[in-house]
């Protein structure tokens, strides 16, 4: 699953900057906003398992985790790209993995916590 989802998150920030000739910063603010979009329907659903379409504390923490991935991976991209002088495509495979675990760590310990879940941690 995590190199799918890094492959395409790669692919979109690349399509996006080629295709339209957009800075690669931005194309990377496009293509995660794009994959957050997706993210957030199908981790509720198949990776954390959760009935009913959400409420609004459960988005606010999601949109919270995301924004925090989006700083992450972008501030890694440039450090990586722009001062270490490493390969666009290499910069943003790494950041992408780093922003993918943040996506995954905040969404299962954060985010989709499953009342059973917090009733076990609180005990």
């Amino acid at each position: 699953m995590w190199e799918g989802s890094i492959r395409q998150s790669t692919l979109r920030c690349s399509a996006c900057s080629h295709a339209t000739g957009l800075p690669y910063v931005l194309a990377q603010c496009c293509s995660f906003l794009c994959g957050n979009v997706n993210s957030y329907f199908m981790n509720r659903k198949w990776t954390f398992s959760q009935k009913g379409s959400g409420n609004r504390s459960e988005k606010l923490k999601f949109l919270s985790v995301s924004l925090i991935s989006l700083l992450l991976t972008t501030g890694v991209l440039i450090g990586l790209h722009q001062y270490l002088q490493a390969p666009l495509l290499i910069s943003k495979l790494l950041s992408a993995g780093g922003g993918m675990a943040v996506n995954y760590l905040g969404s299962r310990l954060w985010v989709f916590v499953k009342q059973a879940d917090t009733v076990k941690a609180t005990q």
